[in-house]
């Protein structure tokens, strides 16, 4: 097994190294480790993640009401936050399934009904999905001190993974239908660009 830094890892497998920085610095690739002050991986790992196929979004969608838009919440990597409602913003792999929850269902800023109508809502990180929250059926809604409008969503982690390498979803209890779901999406590609943490993909 051979070694090589991340940017040379991004380089050689077609990575962006600034995902690969993002999922090693959330605890996503227990096995990156040290050598000379630079962070490396194996070529075996890095070879893997360059193997993550995509989600099919027709497995997906249109859902049963014949949705046929997603939304996707892309966030960083977690953060303290002085907020009583969550000590964090963001992913990390060491959060509990209660701090990730409630780091992950708000505050957002977007259409609430656009963002819950599916009834899935796929969390990624450089581009991987990295946990999933099912089962938004409401939301609560704030006005912020620079005018803008917040909602925090009802939701259920339907799952998480702990390591990218070889996703597995961490959570084994639950409905059928929501762990159905996270398998279908859990340590997969999903691309999806805009402005701000949500964005939306259409199945074809």
């Amino acid at each position: 097994m051979s070694l090589i830094s991340l940017p040379q890892a991004a380089e050689r497998f077609g990575l962006s190294y600034d995902a690969l920085r993002r999922i090693a610095a959330a605890g996503l690739l227990p096995e990156v480790g040290r050598h000379h002050d630079k962070l490396v991986i194996s070529t075996d790992t890095a070879r893997q993640l360059q193997d993550r196929s995509a989600v099919v979004l027709h497995h997906l969608l249109p859902t049963p009401e014949g949705i046929a838009t997603m939304a996707v919440l892309r966030v960083d990597v977690a953060k303290p936050v002085s907020d009583q409602d969550r000590p964090f913003i963001g992913f990390h792999a060491d959060l509990t399934p209660e701090d990730l929850l409630e780091a992950l269902r708000g505050w957002w800023v977007g259409n609430p009904d656009k963002i819950s109508q599916a009834g899935i809502l796929p969390v990624t990180l450089g581009g991987f999905v990295v946990a999933v929250l099912t089962g938004l059926s409401g939301w609560d809604s704030k006005e912020t001190e620079n005018g803008l409008t917040r909602h925090r969503f009802d939701a259920r982690l339907a799952g998480y993974i702990s390591d990218l390498s070889a996703p597995a979803n961490m959570i084994t209890v639950g409905a059928a239908d929501d762990l159905r779901v996270a398998e279908l999406l859990l340590g997969k590609r999903l691309t999806s660009t805009a402005g701000g943490p949500i964005a939306y993909v259409t199945a074809a």
